[in-house]
């Protein structure tokens, strides 16, 4: 089982990818993964989520995106809204990902969405 593990009041604590081949991350409720989770983050305080949203922002709408690829590894590709990747990147162990190339995954591999960052879990 595949899962990205989060340590924010304004996200789930785990997104699993068990079941999915493909998931895209951003922040626009279209995506699989939305940064944030609106529901979450509407309950925050109005000064609390005035400190967050900058760093919300960037996170593009359609930032990244996790594929299971026929090797039966997960991936991840820095896409962007328009294919010409993220503003802010996406970061692989604080290595930024070139632009729609993936990158295979590893366990315990931290993965950053802009500042947003997640911890990929295998379990075998």
């Amino acid at each position: 089982m595949a899962k990205l593990v989060f340590n924010y009041i304004f996200m789930e604590k785990e997104y699993n990818l068990e079941g999915k081949e493909k998931a895209t991350v951003g922040r626009i409720n279209t995506n699989d993964l939305v940064i944030p989770n609106y529901a979450l983050f509407k309950k925050l305080a109005p000064d609390s989520q005035k400190t967050l949203i900058n760093d919300l922002t960037k996170v593009s709408r359609f930032h990244a995106t996790l594929t299971m690829h026929e090797d039966n590894k997960w991936y991840v590709e820095d896409t962007g809204s328009k294919g010409l990747g993220s503003n802010y990147g996406t970061f692989v162990n604080d290595l930024r990902l070139e632009v729609k190339k993936p990158y295979v995954l590893h366990n315990n591999d931290r993965v950053k969405f802009g500042p947003i960052e997640g911890i990929f879990i295998e379990e075998k």
